[in-house]
């Protein structure tokens, strides 16, 4: 092991590591994205911090023990998790699901443990980079990633590299508004926000509301109660031909369709590809969606864009975390030294 952090461009491995606020995983994986070995283990935040970097260490040591493998024969440790943070000095600054972990100088811990150059990046980002290496955008120039989950993330790139804007919040798709006057409050104190109206928790919001004026519906024979409906419910109902489920489907897909037609009217991308919820519906709510984005958009646009769902499913959150390392191989293959 060196005594000051290095960076292999050309070795045959890379190190990942996925930051949440319930789970950590660490994987081994080939250059060539292929994971070799993962390790998942409970956050328990709330034993803080210091606990959960030691946690991560220990995984990484059993990453590479149990492969036989060495940090001579890494390229870097990758580390994708929830903003905010100083992607500049690799500092995690107390995400939403991670309060307590504020300042948390994540890439100097594992330098100075393992000796390898670490790179931090959000997980939406990551999430791009991902796509974009090895998922839905590979071999495109222009994608735009989209989380659908708990909330709307988005990751950028653009002419063929990460787009970070002007200080490391572009992407943040899920908060610009879709609806102008009255709509719901968002987290971010905006009313309107596609987030509002598209994230798993709002979609459930929205249908819980209209269930309390229309009982009489096939979604709340599956939840039981109306306080326990999720968008899985709803979908679910959607799917058996409801037409309160279906109404609320279309509204859904209404709103994510005006969004992507704004983000492909400025972008003009090749490709956008959702995960989460727009992953596990697939066509049935895509197709939705697509119909939409053709009528708000100009054909000369939207007739280019592919709009697809996340092949990398459950495993974007390891292959965001190599990718953040990958991303410097795939730009510069011939350098020694990252980006």
């Amino acid at each position: 092991m060196k005594s000051t952090s290095s960076y292999h461009p050309q070795a045959p491995y890379v190190l990942g590591v996925d930051v949440g606020g319930t789970k950590l995983a660490t994987v081994l994986a080939t250059r060539t994205g292929q994971i070799l070995h993962k390790v998942r283990l409970p956050t328990e935040a709330d034993k803080g911090p210091q606990f959960g970097v030691a946690r991560l260490i220990s995984m990484l040591n059993r990453n590479m023990a149990e492969t036989g493998v060495t940090p001579d024969e890494v390229i870097g440790i990758g580390v994708a998790c929830g903003s905010p943070m100083d992607t500049a000095r690799g500092i995690i600054l107390g995400p939403p699901n991670l309060q307590s972990w504020n300042p948390v100088p994540i890439v100097a811990r594992l330098e100075a443990e393992f000796g390898l150059y670490a790179q931090l990046e959000n997980d939406a980002n990551a999430g791009a980079l991902a796509e974009w290496l090895f998922g839905a955008g590979k071999g495109m120039h222009n994608v735009v990633y989209m989380t659908m989950g708990t909330g709307i993330g988005g990751g950028l790139i653009l002419d063929g590299r990460l787009y970070r804007g002007a200080n490391g919040n572009a992407g943040e798709v899920g908060h610009m508004r879709v609806v102008l006057q009255g709509g719901p409050l968002c987290g971010c104190g905006k009313r309107g926000c596609l987030e509002a109206f598209c994230s798993g928790p709002s979609i459930a919001r929205r249908t819980r509301k209209a269930l309390r004026q229309s009982p009489n519906s096939a979604i709340l024979e599956r939840a039981g109660h109306v306080d326990q409906v999720t968008a899985e419910h709803l979908f679910a109902a959607a799917r058996q031909g409801d037409a309160l489920a279906l109404h609320l489907v279309d509204e859904t897909a209404r709103y994510m369709g005006v969004g992507l037609a704004n983000i492909i009217q400025v972008l003009n991308p090749e490709v956008i590809v959702l995960g989460t919820i727009a992953t596990e519906q697939g066509g049935f709510f895509l197709d939705r969606v697509r119909r939409v984005v053709r009528a708000e958009s100009w054909p000369q646009i939207s007739e280019v864009v592919q709009i697809l769902p996340s092949p990398l499913g459950e495993q974007v959150g390891d292959y965001g975390a190599i990718s953040v390392i990958l991303q410097n191989v795939a730009r510069e293959a011939d350098s020694d030294r990252p980006l």
